[in-house]
């Protein structure tokens, strides 16, 4: 009778978890239980390095970046509304080599009259120096949550390496979760462009979630993780970012 219960209750946790983050997925803005939105590079977005005006120089490098982003808000300060930018993940090809980009930083859009944002980050690539790439505070050029800015080193002048970021909300997979008679739980999300981390907490509540390292099994079109079941609660969860 106490294995039937604690089976039951691992089976509530599981349960209500997966409707929360299926109304996550459905959401328009791709946001996860944790407030956290997921964001897709489009295809306007690229990496530019070369001689801006007043400068003059023969080449221009200018290649297509892909990738993602999270946002997550940090509050509004009577004039503009804060977001953290997270999990960075770009890539593009320079010369022939794979070139990939992290970091993390800050996003800000609001204002007095006319909307205007400022995206600053700090950027490292192929794991070399951190750079820090900023547009200033210019005019919000599409209508939020949509964002489409430059950033650079040098503000463009000169000889200077720009980030044309233009980014929308992306979909959140929704988590499927099931408990097999062989006690085990079966964890499945459909395989996307995005990276995204498996996160387990015994205690649906609190916040202490942690990583789970296993590597998924791809099946059809599905990410699938085939794990113990515990004597206790089990929740889990999908978080944007990762490897």
């Amino acid at each position: 009778m106490n294995n039937l219960r604690r089976k039951i209750r691992a089976f509530i946790c599981l349960a209500l978890l997966l409707l929360g983050v299926a109304f996550a997925s459905s959401s328009a803005t791709g946001q996860t239980n944790s407030g956290t939105t997921l964001y897709r590079l489009k295809t306007d977005s690229g990496y530019v390095r070369g001689c801006f005006a007043p400068c003059m120089c023969p080449d221009m490098i200018t290649q297509p970046v892909l990738g993602s982003f999270c946002l997550t808000p940090r509050g509004f300060d009577g004039l503009f509304h804060t977001y953290a930018v997270t999990d960075v993940h770009w890539t593009f090809t320079n010369g022939g080599t794979a070139t990939s980009v992290a970091g993390s930083g800050t996003y800000k859009v609001g204002g007095n009259g006319a909307p205007q944002q400022e995206l600053s980050l700090f950027l490292q690539m192929n794991g070399g120096a951190v750079e820090h790439f900023d547009s200033g505070l210019l005019a919000d050029s599409v209508p939020f949550p949509n964002i489409k800015v430059s950033i650079s080193t040098n503000r463009e002048y000169c000889f200077d390496t720009v980030f044309r970021v233009d980014a929308s909300p992306a979909p959140v997979p929704e988590l499927h979760i099931g408990i097999t008679r062989t006690n085990t739980v079966v964890l499945s999300w459909a395989v996307g462009p995005d990276a995204f981390t498996l996160q387990r907490s015994f205690d649906f509540s609190a916040d202490n979630w942690v990583v789970i390292t296993n590597t998924p099994t791809v099946v059809g079109q599905q990410n699938q993780l085939v794990l113990p079941l515990s004597s206790g609660m089990e929740c889990y969860r999908l978080q944007p970012g990762g490897s």
